[in-house]
């Protein structure tokens, strides 16, 4: 199969700005769709952070050169009474809401940290909240949770969610440069799901992009989504950012990765998220 879409790298930035209007709601993909409750408990957000209710489950970034895994993305689950293991989406718009969000990022960066050590010093993305940034401190405590398990910052990217806020506040840029100080990677997480501001891309420090899973799939389907990811993925490739394309998930679609060079891929035609041991065995295997 081959393609030939080709626009300006200039024109990225009027399409991207509508990119998150043309992408449908799509269900959760980061692995078994976990159990979603109702609405978020404040006891039971406390209950994770006070006495580790998160627990960790990672998905392997695949290097499209090599076909082998190369990295992985560490993704939160809440355990719940009534219903198990559960996103944690509702309890982050909680712990945004209540100002707990930096203990909640502290406690899986030292839960994830602790897993990671037994991966053979395979890199590892962490989520992290926009709104983090807005203290500067946060750069400091969070190299703090990973260098207590005794690994070094240069392990972990923190993947910083694009679709929760139209533009980051005034200590972003500060905050930014100190985890890049550390050692950290920075990526743009869920690129085109919102208002993406290729903006981001020239003034701040990022190192990666995650291209996220619907759009992934419509630039499957539709010219105009195609022309957009095309163009986004040359600019970040321009800038010297690697790029990441979550949702793969037929050949087809590893087809069109593998012709825009990106860099690494995630999704079900790959592997799915796993529990700590059965992704340390899944490395094992090679």
């Amino acid at each position: 199969m081959s393609y030939s879409c080709h626009v300006p790298a200039a024109s990225c930035r009027g399409a991207s700005r509508f990119i998150g209007a043309m992408i449908p709601s799509v269900p959760d993909m980061a692995g078994e769709p976990p159990r979603r409750p109702q609405a978020a408990s404040a006891s039971l957000l406390e209950a994770a952070i006070e006495r580790g209710g998160l627990h960790p489950f990672f998905h392997g970034k695949v290097s499209l050169a090599t076909r082998r895994i190369v990295g992985a993305e560490a993704l939160a689950r809440i355990a719940t009474p009534a219903s198990g293991l559960v996103s944690p989406a509702a309890y982050v718009e909680l712990a945004e809401r209540s100002q707990r969000i930096d203990a909640l990022t502290f406690v899986m960066a030292r839960q994830v940290a602790k897993h990671v050590a037994e991966f053979d010093g395979l890199p590892c993305s962490i989520n992290i909240s926009p709104l983090s940034l807005e203290r500067v401190e946060f750069a400091d405590q969070i190299a703090a949770a990973i260098t207590e398990a005794g690994l070094g910052c240069g392990q972990f990217t923190l993947e910083v969610t694009e679709s929760r806020v139209l533009e980051y506040g005034a200590h972003a840029f500060e905050t930014m440069t100190r985890l890049r100080a550390h050692g950290f990677g920075l990526a743009i997480d869920d690129f085109g799901a919102g208002p993406s501001n290729i903006d981001r891309l020239r003034n701040y420090p990022f190192t990666e992009v995650k291209i996220d899973p619907a759009f992934t799939r419509l630039a499957m389907d539709e010219a105009y989504a195609k022309a957009a990811l095309v163009s986004c993925v040359r600019l970040a490739r321009d800038h010297g950012l690697r790029v990441v394309a979550e949702g793969v998930e037929t050949q087809d679609m590893w087809d069109l990765m593998t012709w825009l060079k990106v860099d690494e891929a995630q999704g079900f035609l790959l592997h799915r998220p796993m529990q700590p041991a059965d992704f340390r065995d899944l490395l094992k295997k090679g």
